[in-house]
């Protein structure tokens, strides 16, 4: 019986490319069972443009030789919310201002993968191609005809096919084949050597260029050449070329001298063609006069190419060429249509305009119908940050970099290109004006904390306006509820305002149009909040269950992750704050990627590509092994502590793991090994953050509430002497 895991990725197969069955209805009207015809000749975009036009070929070979040259990398997702607004920063017109912001966020969104088999697929697409020459083939097949079709060859042993080989077909060569109405991309047929080759439409990635051409035929499934619309174009450029070759080719005399009276014999004629030869040709008669007794007349045999515009029209051509690919003319060495100041600018345009779209395009699909299949937590994506011409200059950069206090000194090395420095810890701490100390050195509450790390200037503090605004909208809603669970505070409303402030502020885009402000957006929030409090469900998504009285249905206190799905609850030792220690504990049992999920109380992170593939390396190591309880009372009453301390404080302390593990410490919940060695790890990291001080000045000392939710110094010595007899 397929698990559950399974039955979404059958529902959700990325391979399937057929449209919802009522759509189809009345878009494809004359659609049935055969091979939908191409409207558009592809061979003549290739026969005629590339084989035989040198400005087509040369603009060709100038977009794949660029577009080949930019580095493909596999990442591993952190964090989808930062992959959306990265994805933003990368795509469209790429600057060095969204290159350095992106590679900042990058840091939050993605972590780079090593040694898996997408590399090695790509790597060697197929025996016979290099990653280049396979890359250049998809690229160069696009832009000639506005398809690219890549076609997998894989094992079939696997529910899910991972591909092995992957090919660029001939788009030219390509139609799609329908089974009617409810299926209009059934299989894709290549014609080829007067053979025709079915291959199955889940075996083969169309990423097409936009065609309006909607016909009812299905016509417009297929992707719309460039060239279409530079046809006469083309032809105009070609028929220059050609007229200019004839005209050479059938030079003959340049026109013929007559005798008037007639008198002229062909001896006579002849001499006096020789005696022009000899006296009035040759740079040394330049501009010389010639006299003859008799009267001549002359007739031309035909016009001169200045005469014919062949020079103006073939120019023309080549500039609305390159208009249509969006390549700057100059790189075509065509120096009297220069418009920018220097070649840089026009490599610059070049990769913004016609590279980087290229690329986004090809990346999207492959991360839609490739990736998955190696793991539903890759992420395939092209460094911009390589190409030379994006890169700000390094004085500008260092100076931009050296004023935004709101980074880490990592982070600005980041977007140098320096790499991070993982062995000074300070690197990762954000220093801010003034005496330049880190913030981990400051007196600041929790949540001054995060407003510095989200690059606000300073805390938001509520002032008398909002204070009454929100205590009104509280003594209201507790009116009209009885129940303690349903009951809330202006403590707890400001808590979701400021939330909805943050939100605001670092994820805009995530804003509908009709709201003006910030301060609009968290009253909204709040209101959102107040409803889902007293009806016990949200209008619309969920948000800040974290906040929710104990006891509340939608309240998240105590849980580290949602419980839907009941496999969480057998393997909850297997959850972790950050992705090395899930892709530590992946090696130790055998898998090679992670896994996210998001929670009420932020990501964890996994081992394993999925839960299916962690259940069955779990199962393959699972050995009889020794767990480790009966820990001190001590450690147990300091979780218990903390956890009260936290919930006084909205649970504004702590990671999702740490949370989860003072609850596994208050029910004396055993470790297993490798639990216990995390903790361990935790507590003699963490001991230093430990003041002994929970609360000060009305505000959660974070740094003891966290390191108390691991048991404290009772757990960390008693998990020491486990340890310790172990080695003995």
């Amino acid at each position: 019986m397929p698990t559950f895991y399974q039955r979404v990725q059958q529902a959700f197969k990325a391979f399937n490319q057929n449209t919802n069955a009522d759509y189809n209805r009345f878009i494809y009207n004359f659609i049935g069972n055969s091979n939908i015809p191409n409207n558009e000749n592809d061979d003549n975009y290739i026969r005629k443009g590339y084989q035989k036009n040198p400005t087509i070929y040369s603009i060709i070979n100038l977009i794949t030789k660029c577009a080949v040259s930019v580095p493909y990398i596999i990442y591993e997702k952190k964090n989808q919310n930062a992959l959306k607004q990265y994805k933003a920063l990368t795509s469209g017109t790429v600057d060095s201002d969204s290159l350095i912001k992106a590679n900042v966020i990058k840091k939050h969104a993605l972590v780079e993968a090593e040694h898996t088999e997408l590399h090695d697929l790509l790597e060697r697409p197929n025996p016979a191609q290099s990653y280049a020459t396979w890359m250049t083939e998809v690229v160069a097949f696009g832009k000639l005809t506005g398809n690219r079709y890549i076609y997998g060859i894989g094992s079939e042993t696997r529910e899910t096919k991972r591909f092995l080989e992957l090919y660029s077909l001939p788009s030219h060569l390509i139609e799609i084949k329908s089974n009617g109405i409810f299926e209009p991309v059934d299989k894709y047929c290549m014609t080829y050597g007067n053979r025709d080759y079915d291959l199955e439409a889940e075996d083969v990635l169309h990423i097409a260029d936009f065609n309006p051409d909607y016909d009812g035929s299905g016509s417009h499934l297929y992707g719309q050449s460039p060239l279409l619309s530079g046809l006469r174009t083309m032809t105009t450029n070609n028929e220059a070329v050609e007229t200019a070759l004839k005209y050479l080719q059938n030079q003959t005399a340049r026109g013929i001298l007559t005798s008037e009276d007639e008198s002229l014999t062909v001896p006579q004629a002849q001499q006096l063609k020789d005696a022009f030869r000899r006296n009035y040709q040759g740079s040394n008669n330049a501009g010389d006069v010639i006299i003859t007794p008799k009267k001549l007349s002359w007739t031309n045999f035909g016009l001169s190419a200045g005469d014919l515009q062949l020079i103006e029209s073939y120019n023309a051509s080549i500039k609305d060429l390159c208009n249509i690919f969006s390549v700057p003319v100059q790189l075509l060495n065509n120096t009297e249509s220069s418009t920018y100041n220097n070649m840089r600018e026009a490599k610059k345009a070049l990769y913004q305009n016609a590279i980087i779209p290229e690329l986004d395009k090809i990346r999207d699909e492959l991360n839609r119908w490739l990736v998955p299949t190696f793991g539903e937590n890759l992420y395939l994506d092209f460094d911009y940050s390589s190409i030379t011409e994006l890169q700000q200059e390094q004085d500008k950069l260092v100076d931009q970099l050296s004023k935004s206090y709101w980074l880490s000194s990592n982070e600005k090395r980041q977007a140098m290109g320096y790499g991070i420095d993982e062995d000074t810890n300070i690197m990762n701490d954000y220093l801010v004006p003034g005496n330049l100390l880190p913030v981990t050195d400051l007196d600041m509450s929790a949540d001054t904390k995060n407003f510095f790390e989200a690059g606000y200037e300073e805390k938001e503090e509520i002032n008398d306006k909002l204070r009454t605004s929100l205590k009104k909208k509280a003594d209201e809603h507790n009116e009209s509820v009885t129940s303690k669970t349903k009951k809330t505070n202006v403590r707890t409303l400001f808590a979701v305002y400021k939330r909805g402030i943050g939100a605001y502020r670092t994820n805009p885009q995530s804003v509908r149009p009709s709201v003006s402000n910030e301060q609009q957006w968290a009253m909204a929030r709040v209101n959102s909040y107040i409803y889902a409090l007293k009806n016990g469900k949200f209008k619309r998504g969920k948000h800040d269950t974290d906040l929710f009285p104990e006891g509340h249905p939608l309240s998240s206190k105590g849980k580290a992750y949602n419980d839907e799905d009941e496999r969480y609850k057998a393997i909850q030792d297997e959850i972790y704050d950050t992705v090395e220690e899930a892709r530590e504990r992946a090696s130790e049992i055998g898998c090679s990627l992670t896994h996210t999920h998001n929670t009420d109380n932020g990501t964890v992170f996994m081992p394993c590509r999925d839960m299916d593939e962690l259940e069955e390396a779990l199962s393959k190591t699972e050995t009889k092994q020794e767990t480790y309880g009966g820990y001190p009372k001590s450690a147990q009453n300091n979780a218990e502590k903390a956890i009260k301390v936290n919930k006084k404080y909205n649970n504004s302390c702590a990671t999702a793991v740490g949370k989860q593990r003072a609850q596994d410490i208050v029910a004396n919940r055993p470790f297993s090994l490798s639990v216990l060695k995390r903790v361990y790890s935790y507590l003699s990291r963490a001991e230093a953050y430990n003041t002994g001080v929970y609360e000060k000045d009305d505000k959660p000392v974070c740094g003891t509430i966290s390191y108390n939710l691991w048991g404290g110094d009772s757990m960390k010595n008693w998990a020491e002497s486990q340890l310790n007899k172990l080695d003995e």
